[in-house]
Protein backbone atom coordinates (compact mmCIF):
# COMPACT_ATOMS: atom_id res chain seq x y z
CA UNK A 1 0.00 0.00 0.00
CA UNK A 2 1.40 3.36 -0.98
CA UNK A 3 1.80 5.98 1.72
CA UNK A 4 -0.88 8.32 0.37
CA UNK A 5 -3.73 5.79 0.23
CA UNK A 6 -6.40 6.18 2.87
CA UNK A 7 -8.13 3.40 4.79
CA UNK A 8 -11.22 3.95 2.64
CA UNK A 9 -9.10 3.02 -0.41
CA UNK A 10 -8.13 -0.39 0.95
CA UNK A 11 -10.93 -1.40 3.37
CA UNK A 12 -14.43 -2.24 2.15
CA UNK A 13 -17.49 -3.19 4.16
CA UNK A 14 -20.01 -5.46 2.42
CA UNK A 15 -23.47 -5.83 3.97
CA UNK A 16 -24.73 -9.34 3.24
CA UNK A 17 -27.16 -10.15 6.04
CA UNK A 18 -30.50 -9.85 4.23
CA UNK A 19 -33.01 -12.55 3.39
CA UNK A 20 -34.06 -11.41 -0.10
CA UNK A 21 -37.77 -12.07 0.40
CA UNK A 22 -38.81 -10.61 -2.97
CA UNK A 23 -36.69 -13.24 -4.72
CA UNK A 24 -38.20 -16.23 -2.94
CA UNK A 25 -38.24 -19.16 -3.60
CA UNK A 26 -34.81 -18.60 -5.20
CA UNK A 27 -33.60 -17.33 -1.84
CA UNK A 28 -35.26 -19.96 0.34
CA UNK A 29 -31.94 -21.77 0.74
CA UNK A 30 -29.48 -19.43 -0.99
CA UNK A 31 -28.54 -15.91 0.15
CA UNK A 32 -29.48 -13.30 -2.44
CA UNK A 33 -25.87 -12.22 -2.86
CA UNK A 34 -24.95 -15.75 -3.99
CA UNK A 35 -27.53 -15.91 -6.78
CA UNK A 36 -25.96 -16.48 -10.17
CA UNK A 37 -25.50 -13.69 -12.70
CA UNK A 38 -23.96 -15.13 -15.86
CA UNK A 39 -21.92 -17.85 -14.20
CA UNK A 40 -20.78 -15.83 -11.19
CA UNK A 41 -22.57 -15.05 -7.91
CA UNK A 42 -23.49 -11.41 -7.34
CA UNK A 43 -20.99 -11.35 -4.49
CA UNK A 44 -18.32 -12.72 -6.81
CA UNK A 45 -18.75 -9.80 -9.20
CA UNK A 46 -18.47 -7.39 -6.23
CA UNK A 47 -15.36 -9.01 -4.79
CA UNK A 48 -13.74 -9.18 -8.23
CA UNK A 49 -14.30 -5.44 -8.63
CA UNK A 50 -12.85 -4.71 -5.18
CA UNK A 51 -9.77 -6.85 -5.78
CA UNK A 52 -9.20 -5.41 -9.26
CA UNK A 53 -9.46 -1.88 -7.83
CA UNK A 54 -6.75 -2.59 -5.27
CA UNK A 55 -8.74 -3.10 -2.10
CA UNK A 56 -7.00 -5.31 0.44
CA UNK A 57 -9.40 -5.91 3.34
CA UNK A 58 -13.12 -6.67 3.37
CA UNK A 59 -15.41 -6.77 6.40
CA UNK A 60 -18.50 -8.81 5.59
CA UNK A 61 -21.62 -8.57 7.77
CA UNK A 62 -23.53 -11.83 7.48
CA UNK A 63 -26.97 -12.98 8.52
CA UNK A 64 -29.07 -15.38 6.47
CA UNK A 65 -26.93 -18.13 4.95
CA UNK A 66 -23.85 -16.93 6.81
CA UNK A 67 -21.91 -20.17 6.36
CA UNK A 68 -22.44 -20.07 2.59
CA UNK A 69 -21.34 -16.44 2.33
CA UNK A 70 -18.28 -17.05 4.47
CA UNK A 71 -17.24 -20.13 2.51
CA UNK A 72 -17.52 -18.25 -0.77
CA UNK A 73 -15.46 -15.30 0.50
CA UNK A 74 -12.75 -17.53 1.87
CA UNK A 75 -12.13 -18.92 -1.62
CA UNK A 76 -10.44 -15.58 -2.44
CA UNK A 77 -6.67 -15.33 -1.99
CA UNK A 78 -6.31 -11.65 -2.93
CA UNK A 79 -8.51 -10.24 -0.16
CA UNK A 80 -8.25 -10.50 3.62
CA UNK A 81 -11.67 -11.04 5.19
CA UNK A 82 -13.19 -10.39 8.57
CA UNK A 83 -16.72 -11.54 9.33
CA UNK A 84 -19.33 -10.07 11.66
CA UNK A 85 -22.55 -11.98 12.15
CA UNK A 86 -25.96 -10.49 12.90
CA UNK A 87 -28.12 -12.85 14.93
CA UNK A 88 -31.00 -10.38 14.52
CA UNK A 89 -31.03 -10.31 10.71
CA UNK A 90 -34.71 -11.33 10.53
CA UNK A 91 -35.88 -8.41 12.71
CA UNK A 92 -33.47 -5.63 11.74
CA UNK A 93 -32.51 -3.58 8.70
CA UNK A 94 -29.14 -2.65 7.24
CA UNK A 95 -28.54 0.26 9.65
CA UNK A 96 -28.12 -2.38 12.36
CA UNK A 97 -25.79 -4.43 10.14
CA UNK A 98 -23.59 -1.39 9.55
CA UNK A 99 -23.69 -0.52 13.28
CA UNK A 100 -22.38 -4.00 14.11
CA UNK A 101 -19.26 -3.15 12.09
CA UNK A 102 -18.80 0.20 13.86
CA UNK A 103 -15.36 -0.60 15.32
CA UNK A 104 -14.06 -1.22 11.79
CA UNK A 105 -15.46 2.03 10.38
CA UNK A 106 -13.74 4.82 12.26
CA UNK A 107 -10.57 5.02 10.15
CA UNK A 108 -12.52 5.27 6.89
CA UNK A 109 -14.12 2.69 4.64
CA UNK A 110 -15.87 2.00 1.36
CA UNK A 111 -19.39 0.59 1.76
CA UNK A 112 -21.04 -1.81 -0.71
CA UNK A 113 -24.53 -3.28 -0.62
CA UNK A 114 -24.22 -6.95 -1.54
CA UNK A 115 -27.10 -6.84 -4.03
CA UNK A 116 -25.65 -4.09 -6.24
CA UNK A 117 -23.63 -4.63 -9.41
CA UNK A 118 -21.54 -1.79 -10.76
CA UNK A 119 -18.57 -1.30 -13.10
CA UNK A 120 -15.08 -1.12 -11.65
CA UNK A 121 -14.92 2.46 -12.96
CA UNK A 122 -17.33 3.43 -10.15
CA UNK A 123 -14.75 2.35 -7.59
CA UNK A 124 -11.95 4.12 -9.41
CA UNK A 125 -13.88 7.40 -9.51
CA UNK A 126 -14.99 7.00 -5.90
CA UNK A 127 -11.42 6.51 -4.71
CA UNK A 128 -10.22 9.49 -6.75
CA UNK A 129 -12.87 11.76 -5.22
CA UNK A 130 -11.48 14.09 -2.57
CA UNK A 131 -13.46 13.39 0.59
CA UNK A 132 -16.47 11.30 1.50
CA UNK A 133 -18.96 10.64 -1.29
CA UNK A 134 -22.00 8.66 -2.40
CA UNK A 135 -22.26 7.12 -5.86
CA UNK A 136 -25.45 8.58 -7.36
CA UNK A 137 -27.38 8.02 -10.58
CA UNK A 138 -28.48 11.57 -11.39
CA UNK A 139 -30.22 10.65 -14.62
CA UNK A 140 -32.78 8.11 -13.42
CA UNK A 141 -36.49 8.82 -13.18
CA UNK A 142 -37.38 8.47 -9.50
CA UNK A 143 -40.35 7.03 -7.63
CA UNK A 144 -41.12 6.21 -4.01
CA UNK A 145 -39.13 2.97 -4.18
CA UNK A 146 -35.84 4.74 -4.88
CA UNK A 147 -33.35 5.92 -2.27
CA UNK A 148 -33.46 9.57 -3.33
CA UNK A 149 -30.64 12.04 -2.86
CA UNK A 150 -31.02 15.81 -2.85
CA UNK A 151 -27.91 17.64 -4.04
CA UNK A 152 -26.84 21.27 -3.73
CA UNK A 153 -23.52 22.64 -4.98
CA UNK A 154 -22.11 19.16 -5.48
CA UNK A 155 -22.87 17.89 -1.98
CA UNK A 156 -25.57 15.69 -0.50
CA UNK A 157 -28.01 17.69 1.63
CA UNK A 158 -30.67 15.01 2.21
CA UNK A 159 -31.23 11.32 1.51
CA UNK A 160 -34.24 9.06 1.97
CA UNK A 161 -37.16 7.34 0.28
CA UNK A 162 -39.63 9.91 1.58
CA UNK A 163 -38.11 13.09 0.12
CA UNK A 164 -40.54 15.36 -1.71
CA UNK A 165 -38.04 15.56 -4.54
CA UNK A 166 -34.69 14.07 -5.38
CA UNK A 167 -31.87 14.90 -7.75
CA UNK A 168 -30.69 11.31 -8.13
CA UNK A 169 -30.68 7.81 -6.68
CA UNK A 170 -28.05 6.48 -4.30
CA UNK A 171 -26.94 3.12 -5.71
CA UNK A 172 -25.61 1.44 -2.56
CA UNK A 173 -21.92 2.30 -2.98
CA UNK A 174 -20.10 5.03 -1.05
CA UNK A 175 -17.02 5.91 0.96
CA UNK A 176 -16.46 7.76 4.20
CA UNK A 177 -13.07 9.17 5.06
CA UNK A 178 -11.58 9.11 8.55
CA UNK A 179 -12.66 12.69 9.30
CA UNK A 180 -16.35 11.83 8.74
CA UNK A 181 -16.62 8.17 9.79
CA UNK A 182 -16.67 8.74 13.59
CA UNK A 183 -19.61 11.13 13.25
CA UNK A 184 -21.45 8.56 11.14
CA UNK A 185 -20.85 5.95 13.83
CA UNK A 186 -22.36 8.32 16.43
CA UNK A 187 -25.51 8.63 14.32
CA UNK A 188 -25.72 4.85 13.95
CA UNK A 189 -25.32 4.58 17.74
CA UNK A 190 -28.23 6.99 18.19
CA UNK A 191 -30.51 4.95 15.93
CA UNK A 192 -29.77 1.79 17.90
CA UNK A 193 -30.16 3.57 21.25
CA UNK A 194 -33.57 4.82 20.10
CA UNK A 195 -34.61 1.29 19.11
CA UNK A 196 -34.74 2.20 15.43
CA UNK A 197 -32.94 -0.93 14.25
CA UNK A 198 -35.43 -1.38 11.41
CA UNK A 199 -34.14 1.74 9.63
CA UNK A 200 -32.12 1.90 6.43
CA UNK A 201 -28.57 3.08 7.13
CA UNK A 202 -29.30 6.08 4.96
CA UNK A 203 -31.21 7.46 7.97
CA UNK A 204 -27.80 7.93 9.62
CA UNK A 205 -26.45 9.50 6.42
CA UNK A 206 -29.36 11.96 6.45
CA UNK A 207 -28.50 12.99 10.00
CA UNK A 208 -24.84 13.41 9.05
CA UNK A 209 -24.99 15.50 5.89
CA UNK A 210 -26.11 18.84 7.41
CA UNK A 211 -22.84 19.01 9.36
CA UNK A 212 -20.37 16.99 7.28
CA UNK A 213 -19.67 17.51 3.60
CA UNK A 214 -20.50 14.39 1.57
CA UNK A 215 -19.99 14.75 -2.16
CA UNK A 216 -21.25 12.71 -5.08
CA UNK A 217 -19.76 10.55 -7.79
CA UNK A 218 -22.11 10.15 -10.75
CA UNK A 219 -22.92 6.94 -12.58
CA UNK A 220 -25.53 6.35 -15.26
CA UNK A 221 -27.29 3.20 -16.46
CA UNK A 222 -24.41 0.73 -16.02
CA UNK A 223 -25.37 -0.49 -12.54
CA UNK A 224 -28.25 -2.42 -11.01
CA UNK A 225 -29.69 -3.18 -7.58
CA UNK A 226 -31.16 -6.69 -7.58
CA UNK A 227 -34.35 -6.80 -5.54
CA UNK A 228 -36.68 -9.07 -7.55
CA UNK A 229 -36.80 -11.45 -10.50
CA UNK A 230 -37.11 -8.64 -13.03
CA UNK A 231 -33.92 -7.09 -11.64
CA UNK A 232 -32.18 -10.47 -11.78
CA UNK A 233 -33.12 -10.91 -15.43
CA UNK A 234 -31.98 -7.37 -16.20
CA UNK A 235 -28.67 -7.96 -14.41
CA UNK A 236 -27.96 -10.93 -16.65
CA UNK A 237 -28.53 -8.76 -19.73
CA UNK A 238 -26.44 -5.91 -18.34
CA UNK A 239 -23.59 -8.18 -17.26
CA UNK A 240 -23.75 -10.34 -20.39
CA UNK A 241 -20.05 -9.87 -21.06
CA UNK A 242 -18.95 -10.33 -17.43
Amino acid sequence: MSGDRSHSDVHAVVLAAGIGRRLQPLTDETPKTLLDVNGRPILGHILDALADAGYERVTVVTGFGADQVRAFCESYDDLAFEFIHSDAFRETNNSYSLWLARERLREGFTLVNSDTLFPIGCLDRLREHDGSALVVDAGKELDEEEMMVRIEDGRVVAIGKDLERGDGEYIGLCKFESEDAPALVRHLDELVEQGRTDEWYEAAFDRLVPDQRVGIVEVRNDWIEIDDREDLRASKRLWGEA
